[in-house]
């Protein structure tokens, strides 16, 4: 009976700690994006890179906060913020984090990602980097 409610709790503690990656249809190939929680004090804002021209700027993030398996990285999943001319909304986020605030971010998993099953989706990073999701020329925070 123990055995069996240490069980149930742990396949719930598990079920809510799941981390929801939606799969977007491309032209070419399909896309996964997911939300993630920059927790202050679980991420570093790469200062020494800045803010850039085109908003690109960097966050490090110790691979045991980060929900995707990533074998090949030994120690921080940098999550990148691409080029782009508008930098109005990531300057914004910038900011944020730069305050070392809480923020809850979308995140574009391609294009370095090992799918390792499809039903039910497992994925796993192929490098120690992801991006910030972008769409039309800008930081895009949805799914």
């Amino acid at each position: 009976m123990k055995q069996a409610l240490i069980t149930v709790l742990l396949l719930i503690s598990l079920q809510s700690n799941a981390t929801e990656i939606k799969v977007n249809s491309g032209k070419y190939s399909n896309y996964y994006h997911m939300k993630f929680e920059l927790i202050s004090g679980q991420y570093v804002l790469n200062t020494g890179y800045g803010f850039n021209k085109g908003g690109q700027f960097e966050v490090y993030v110790p691979k045991e906060h980060f929900p995707i398996a990533a074998p090949n990285c030994n120690e921080n999943i940098v999550i990148r913020m691409p080029y782009s001319e508008s930098e109005v909304k990531k300057r914004a986020l910038y900011d944020s984090l730069d305050a070392s605030q809480t923020v809850t971010v979308t995140l574009e998993l391609n294009p370095y990602i090992n799918i390792l099953s499809t039903t039910p989706l497992e994925i796993e990073l192929q490098y120690c980097n992801v991006f910030f999701r972008h769409r039309s020329g800008d930081y895009y925070d949805q799914l």
